[in-house]
C-alpha cells in the first residue's frame, strides 16, 4: 500500500488540469452554504438549515465521483457529479444512522465521564481543595480536560471507523443497503485505521495556511484532501481485495483499471533516483504482476543477448570467416 506521501504525490498528478473545475465546485458549495445560514438566521426561516444538509449531500457524492473517475483514469465530465436518486437516499439514510450513532455513543460516554467528573468535583470541594475560576478546583479542570479528550478521541476513532461510507455508496452496489455499507465500511477499515489518520494528520500544515489565507487556500485543500481519501480507498481495496470481493466492493476488473493507471502515471516522486530502491517494490505491487519463471526468463534473455553482442563486437572478424565457410 502506498504510504501517505505518495498518495499526496499520486493525488496532486492526477489533479492536474483540474484543478479549477473543482474550485469551482467548493466555491459554488459555499456560497450555497452561505446564503442557507444567512436565511436561517437573519430570516427565521429554520428550514433552510435541512437544505443545507441536502446541499452538502448533493456535493460531497458528486465530488467523490469525480474524483473516482480520475482515479480510474477516466476524464473530468460535470455530467458524472448527477447521481440516481436511489444513491441519494441510500446516502441520507447512512448520515442519519451515523449521526445517531454518534449521539449515542457520546451520550454514554458523557453520562459515564460526567459522573465521575461529578463525583471528583464534590470530593475535592468536601476537602478544601485549590479553587481556580469562580469554585472549579485544579481537579476539576483537570477532569473536564480529559474527558474532552477522551470525547475527541472516541469520535476521530467512529469518523474513521466509517470514512469509507460514502465511497461505497457511490459506487452504487444494488445489493449494499445503507446498513450494509456501514457494516462494509468498519470491516474495510480493521487494522487501516490508523494509516488513514496519518494521512489526515499530514494536511495539517497546509490547513494552518489555508486559514493563514482568510480561508481561501480551503478551496485548493478540500479538492486535496477529497482525492487523496479516494485513492486510499482504491488503495485499501486492492490491498484486501480477497475481502473485497467477499464483500462484493470489487471485481478485477476494477483492480486491474486502476493498477494499470497508476503505473502509468508514475509521477516523479515514485522514480526517483534516491528512492530507486523503495520504487521498484511499489511498481511492482501496482503492476498486474509477473509471475518468478517470466522475471528470471527475461533476465536470461538479457544475459544471453549481452553476450550475444560481446562476441560479435570481440570476434568480429572471425564471424564473417565462419559465415564465408557456412556459405
Amino acid at each position: 500500500m502506498l504510504s501517505s506521501k505518495e498518495i499526496r504525490a499520486l493525488s496532486r498528478e492526477q489533479l492536474k488540469g483540474n484543478w479549477s473545475k473543482f474550485i469551482l465546485i467548493n466555491l459554488v458549495n459555499l456560497l450555497a452554504v452561505g446564503v442557507c445560514t444567512y436565511l436561517s438566521v437573519r430570516r427565521g426561516m429554520p428550514y433552510m438549515n435541512v437544505v443545507q444538509i441536502l446541499i452538502q449531500v448533493f456535493v460531497t457524492l458528486g465530488t467523490y465521483k469525480l474524483m473516482l473517475d480520475l482515479a480510474n483514469g477516466q476524464e473530468f465530465r460535470f455530467s458524472n457529479f448527477w447521481q440516481p436518486k436511489r444513491v441519494y437516499i441510500r446516502y441520507l439514510i447512512v448520515s442519519i444512522l451515523l449521526a445517531v450513532l454518534i449521539a449515542i455513543i457520546n451520550v454514554i460516554v458523557g453520562v459515564i465521564l460526567g459522573a465521575i467528573g461529578l463525583s471528583m468535583m464534590i470530593g475535592n470541594a468536601t476537602s478544601g481543595s485549590l479553587t481556580f475560576l469562580g469554585g472549579l478546583t485544579l481537579g476539576s479542570i483537570v477532569m473536564v480536560v480529559v474527558i474532552g479528550l477522551i470525547a475527541s478521541i472516541i469520535n476521530i476513532y467512529i469518523q474513521l471507523t466509517y470514512q469509507m461510507t460514502e465511497l461505497i455508496v457511490i459506487k452504487n452496489h444494488d445489493d449494499i443497503g445503507a446498513i450494509d455499507s456501514l457494516t462494509y465500511s468498519r470491516k474495510i477499515m480493521y487494522g487501516y485505521k490508523w494509516r488513514l489518520f496519518k494521512l489526515c494528520l499530514s494536511f495539517i500544515g497546509w490547513a494552518i495556511l489555508s486559514i493563514a489565507s482568510l480561508g481561501i487556500g480551503l478551496l485548493w485543500l478540500s479538492s486535496y484532501i477529497y482525492m487523496s481519501i479516494t485513492n486510499f480507498y482504491l488503495e485499501l481495496l486492492k490491498e484486501r481485495e480477497e475481502l473485497a470481493r467477499d464483500l462484493n466492493l470489487v471485481d478485477a476488473e476494477t483492480i486491474s483499471t486502476y493498477r494499470t493507471f497508476v503505473n502509468q502515471l508514475t509521477p516523479a516522486e515514485y522514480t526517483s533516483s534516491k528512492d530507486e530502491e523503495v520504487v521498484e517494490p511499489i511498481i511492482l505491487e501496482l503492476g498486474a504482476g509477473t509471475s518468478e519463471g517470466d522475471e528470471s526468463s527475461v533476465s536470461d534473455s538479457k544475459l544471453t543477448n549481452a553476450e550475444g553482442q560481446e562476441v560479435d563486437s570481440n570476434d568480429d572478424d572471425s564471424s564473417k570467416d565462419d559465415g564465408e565457410n557456412e556459405i
